[in-house]
């Protein structure tokens, strides 16, 4: 009826394998773009009330990073099924990061912006090539 422990760790294993490494760096852009934000959130919020003129760049900052680094988590499945349209999907979003979504965005966008140049640049790489 269920998976154990060890039948749903290989499985999560193999699916991990299957991917390339654009996928991976476009996803590891994103998790950094939201779990880099959310983290920062907090522990500032625990160490008192955010300031009331502060609270409006904050949650702006935190609400961009969260959807930006979710729209980057997503455009490595558009990679998997078109390639150039997720490279492109990635670099727009990993872009509008860096610009706009402070210290956390700019980490998670350098990371996404580097998976969607190596998507981009995949079909001509030598080692793509299999026969």
């Amino acid at each position: 009826m269920g998976q154990s422990y060890e039948t749903s760790g290989k499985s999560a294993m193999a699916d991990i394998a299957a991917k390339q490494p654009h996928e991976l760096l476009i996803q590891l852009g994103g998790a950094l773009a939201v779990l880099l934000s959310v983290v920062l959130t907090a522990i500032q919020w625990s160490q008192g009330p955010i300031p009331a003129n502060q609270l409006s760049t904050v949650t702006t900052l935190l609400v961009l990073n969260v959807v930006l680094g979710a729209t980057l988590w997503v455009s490595a499945a558009v990679v998997r099924k078109n390639l150039m349209n997720g490279a492109i999907v990635a670099g727009v979003v990993s872009a509008v990061l860096i610009v706009f979504g402070g210290q956390t965005g700019t980490i998670g966008g350098l990371v996404g912006l580097l998976g969607a140049v190596l998507a981009a640049a995949s079909p001509y790489l030598p080692w793509t090539h299999r026969k």
